[in-house]
């Protein structure tokens, strides 16, 4: 799910041997397949809905995020040193109502996205592009100095482990969710 960590980058490289033994052939890319793909290794199902509750994220109110739009798509590979790196790229767009006022925002978070997970998915990097969002929880928060719930535009890059973000930058602008909608 692209709700809180979502993308890092991953490096590739090409072995070649000389011109005379004639030249590698490369494995071919993993298939890219729809985010909501049940397969998906991760523990949620991704651009799924689901609710932030109240406290945890947003001090006053629970907000419901849904999706209006997804035509996402993402490739995963494992590399040699068991990491993971998945990437997204496509059409999403999600809103996320206040579940006190009902006031409701509409946000295309479609930025292509690249996330680096650990083997036990206990650490990870993720980079992403154009419009994004984060929820960050308690000690997301406590780390990084950032609301509870961010819309990104720009380049941002963040590292994840125990559970909670460690770290959070980006080369852009960002809105506080949580004020867009009190």
């Amino acid at each position: 799910m692209r709700n809180l960590i979502i993308g890092a980058v991953a490096a590739a490289a090409l072995l070649g041997t000389p011109a005379a033994a004639g030249a590698a052939t490369a494995d071919p890319p993993p298939p890219w397949m729809p985010v909501t793909d049940p397969t998906h290794s991760g523990s949620n199902v991704p651009n799924s809905p689901n609710t932030l509750p109240s406290g945890h994220f947003c001090p006053l109110f629970a907000v419901d995020v849904a999706v209006v739009t997804n035509n996402e798509f993402m490739q995963v590979t494992t590399l040699a040193d068991k990491d993971t790196v998945t990437k997204i790229r496509g059409n999403l767009v999600l809103s996320f109502k206040n579940d006190t006022s009902g006031k409701t925002i509409v946000e295309n978070v479609s930025g292509p996205t690249t996330e680096t997970d650990s083997p036990d998915g206990s650490s990870g990097t993720f980079q992403g592009e154009g419009p994004n969002w984060f929820a960050f929880g308690p000690k997301g928060r406590a780390n990084t100095g950032e609301p509870a719930l961010v819309f990104t535009k720009g380049r941002v890059t963040t590292s994840f482990a125990d559970g909670a973000t460690q770290t959070f930058s980006l080369n852009g602008t960002q809105e506080n969710g949580c004020a867009l909608l009190s």
